[in-house]
C-alpha cells in the first residue's frame, strides 16, 4: 500500500495491490449491499457513526467509479471519492483511491454509468 496524506484542503491518495480481479472489486464498489458491508460501522463500536450519503456521479465499468460523499445532515457534498481499478498483470487489481474536497475535484472522464450501473444515491451508515 502506498499513501499520500496532506492538509485538509488537499487530496488523500491511496493505492493497493489486491488479489481480486477488477470485476470482483467493481462489484464491491457499485452493488449497494456490498458497499454497505465496508461502510457500515462496527457493531462493537462505542459510539454511533454518522450517516453517510453517497451519490454516484461518474463511472466507467471496471475502470473507475466516482462518488460525492457527505454526512446526511450536511446539505452540500463534503468530498469526492474516486476509485480506480487497473489489472495488475497477475489476475488482481491495482486499486487506487482519491479522496478530495469538492473544491479540488475535477471531472474524471465518462459522465454517468452504463446501463448496468445507473447513477444512484445510497444512504449508508459509516
Amino acid at each position: 500500500m502506498t499513501s499520500e496524506t496532506a492538509q485538509a484542503d488537499t487530496a488523500l491518495r491511496y493505492e493497493y495491490d489486491l488479489d481480486a480481479a477488477p470485476s470482483k472489486v467493481w462489484r464491491a464498489l457499485t452493488v449497494p449491499e456490498f458497499v454497505a458491508r465496508w461502510l457500515l460501522p462496527d457493531p462493537q463500536a462505542p459510539q454511533e457513526a454518522p450517516r453517510i450519503s453517497l451519490e454516484m456521479i461518474e463511472a466507467d465499468t471496471e475502470r473507475f467509479v466516482r462518488y460525492s460523499m457527505r454526512e446526511e445532515d450536511d446539505a452540500v457534498a463534503d468530498s469526492i471519492v474516486t476509485f480506480r481499478l487497473n489489472p495488475n498483470g497477475s489476475g488482481g487489481t491495482i486499486f487506487s483511491i482519491l479522496h478530495e474536497p469538492v473544491a479540488l475535484a475535477k471531472p474524471v472522464g465518462r459522465t454517468a454509468a452504463n446501463g448496468n450501473v445507473p447513477p444512484t444515491t445510497m444512504r449508508l451508515a459509516a
